[in-house]
């Protein structure tokens, strides 16, 4: 029995030796270990939580922003109680975080496709913050993992980001019209399609350069003129097959997040209701998107007689809630398409019908040689096409409609056009007066329409130097301290 001991303790000391002679791991090859391995983490990841904050954000801030909706209950923001958003500020830059450490990875590991994407996306995400703030941190951004780290970033000018947009967009562009360029993973919104996203970088461009048009016209000209007379360097979306969206999924947690799928409260999307203003709009142009984009209201319907009907913005609580007779007799936002279908309503971050409204206006400026009436008409008809709504046969020839060299013209179709696009109606309407209809509420804090956020709170704690001095020279950190190219 002893020797069977001993002999049995032999064999285990031996084990026990030799485990250095054999190559075992506990790792699971399947799981990604390295992200410098796996970029497509990176980049589902910063696309879906950008996107779909500020789709959450079109729908309760910016519809109201641009006064597509109105609110009946809790009408505060609605009477510009705006705050300080810093939930879009800290989502968006986190994003912006994981972009700029994409855009590392991919030039170390020479993956210039994804590094293009990262650059694309983090411009159109720059974009959104400085056209909702002013100035704010750019060029410093994403330091503190540095030798020398920097956790207080300046806030740079918006002059200043803006030329360094355009510069970052036409980078991407030239990236892109490489060979051997590597396949994508992970993109939520063209899924790897090189040659879309090369469209959208040069469309974007597009949007930044048209926003200079009112404190920087020759470089809007510039660049909005060379774009156009060198399409094949230059592509830019041609129809609603170049849309720049994201199609949600049928089931949660990739359902879109204003439905009823995404545990939305049917009661919280009922608090808003599609605006008198838009609906005068809409009605102005005799124009059947408005019978697609909002029901008709209860009360009509239940007397035979179905009519839709506005919210007028910025009512006082109370007041609002018996506005026209209350909830019955307002109509709500296409209830089965906005809300009860999990994945009708995209996610949109630009669409053709912008690029041709910005001809439309490069034309009807000078800036380029073509016909603004047909860029003009060929926006109308493809917001048509996108929303699947059949455009009238004598429709681009009514009075309110037909083309007449006018900025305001172009401007009140491209602004339905814009509809729960993030923030672009209001930011278009800030920056050229158009549709002058939208103004202030009866009961609103300010007689002036306002046209920013204020910094988020932690910014004056956290950065305090570098939030002051952007204060100072911005003019205060209030809601109606113009933008630098606010008209």
């Amino acid at each position: 029995m002893k020797k069977q001991i001993i002999i049995i303790g032999i064999i285990i000391m031996g084990a026990i030796s030799s485990c250095d002679k054999f190559d075992v791991s506990n790792e699971n090859p399947d799981v990604a270990l390295a992200i410098d391995k796996n970029p497509e983490l990176l980049l589902t990841n910063f696309q879906r939580n950008s996107i779909r904050n500020l789709v959450g954000g079109s729908w309760s801030e910016g519809n109201l922003m641009g006064q597509y909706g109105a609110r009946i209950v809790f009408t505060s923001f609605d009477l510009f109680d705006w705050g300080d958003q810093g939930g879009t500020w800290s989502t968006l830059y986190l994003a912006i975080r994981d972009a700029k450490e994409l855009e590392k990875i991919a030039v170390e590991n020479e993956l210039p496709s994804y590094e293009a994407i990262s650059v694309i996306m983090q411009t159109w995400m720059f974009s959104i913050l400085t056209d909702m703030y002013g100035d704010i941190p750019y060029s410093e951004v994403n330091q503190a993992v540095d030798e020398e780290p920097n956790y207080t970033p300046v806030y740079d000018t918006q002059q200043a980001i803006y030329a360094n947009m355009l510069v970052e967009l036409e980078r991407a562009n030239t990236i892109l019209s490489g060979s051997n360029l590597g396949l994508v993973k992970g993109d939520l919104v063209f899924d790897g399609d090189l040659a879309m996203w090369r469209k959208f970088a040069n469309s974007l461009r597009l949007r930044l350069a048209l926003r200079l048009s009112e404190v920087d016209a020759s470089t809007s000209q510039s660049v909005i003129a060379g774009i156009f007379n060198n399409p094949s360097s230059n592509p830019v979306m041609e129809s609603n097959e170049d849309n720049a969206v994201l199609q949600f999924l049928a089931a949660n947690p990739d359902a879109h997040p204003v439905t009823e799928e995404s545990v939305y409260r049917v009661g919280s999307y009922n608090e808003y209701r599609i605006s008198e203003h838009f609906v005068q709009l809409l009605q102005s142009f005799n124009d059947p998107r408005l019978d697609f984009f909002a029901d008709p209201t209860a009360n009509s319907v239940e007397n035979g007689t179905p009519e839709i009907q506005g919210m007028q913005n910025g009512i006082v609580d109370g007041p609002a809630y018996e506005y026209k007779g209350g909830d019955a007799f307002l109509s709500k936002f296409n209830i089965d398409y906005f809300y009860f279908q999990p994945n009708s309503n995209q996610a949109r971050l630009m669409q053709y019908a912008e690029v041709a409204f910005i001809f439309a206006e490069a034309a009807q400026r000078g800036w380029i040689t073509a016909s603004a009436q047909e860029y003009y008409e060929m926006g109308i008809q493809a917001n048509f096409e996108y929303w699947d709504v059949e455009l009238p046969a004598d429709y681009l020839a009514r009075a309110e409609v037909a083309y007449d060299d006018t900025l305001e013209t172009i401007m009140k179709q491209k602004y339905v056009a814009l509809f729960y696009t993030d923030y672009q109606g209001f930011i278009e309407f800030k920056r050229t007066g158009f549709p002058n209809t939208i103004a202030p509420g009866p009961d609103a804090f300010y007689n002036e329409y306002p046209s920013r956020f204020e910094y988020p709170s932690e910014e004056e704690s956290l950065n305090s130097a570098n939030y002051k001095e952007a204060v100072q020279r911005i003019g205060g950190d209030q809601i109606t301290t113009k933008v630098w190219w606010e008209n």
